[in-house]
């Protein structure tokens, strides 16, 4: 993945939630308020906050970025330790190949589209590049 750019690996529309994006990067993090854009649509997002792996967190693996400021986590259950080892690994391998949760909002009030799986996205702006 290029620095500066950021891949759509999953996306749900999640009603009273946001956008649940599972993106793929390079960087150091991407804070809240960051505009991400479809250069091909002109299309804009902002991201709201990451979203943590329960699973991680309970394993003490998650990987936290400093510049990450707000977040939230989803968990999940399992049946077994067995099932809980295996998705621990998985996701492990996820954070090896820079493919983080993330909340995304739309930048334009009218605009209800997500981005598309497999869109590579800028990152226009962070805020600090805004100050």
């Amino acid at each position: 993945m290029k620095k500066g750019f950021v891949k759509v690996i999953e996306c749900f529309n999640i009603t009273g939630i946001g956008i649940l994006t599972e993106l793929q990067h390079n960087e150091n993090g991407i804070p809240p308020d960051t505009e991400i854009v479809d250069l091909n649509t002109e299309t804009n997002w902002a991201v709201t906050k990451r979203v943590l792996s329960g699973t991680l967190l309970i394993a003490d693996s998650e990987i936290m970025f400093d510049c990450e400021t707000k977040s939230e986590h989803i968990s999940n259950s399992y049946k077994t330790e067995k099932d809980r080892e295996i998705a621990v690994k998985k996701e492990l391998e996820r954070r090896k190949n820079g493919i983080y949760w993330y909340l995304i909002k739309p930048m334009n009030i009218k605009q209800k589209a997500k981005p598309e799986i497999g869109a590579e996205l800028k990152i226009k702006t962070t805020p600090q590049q805004r100050v």
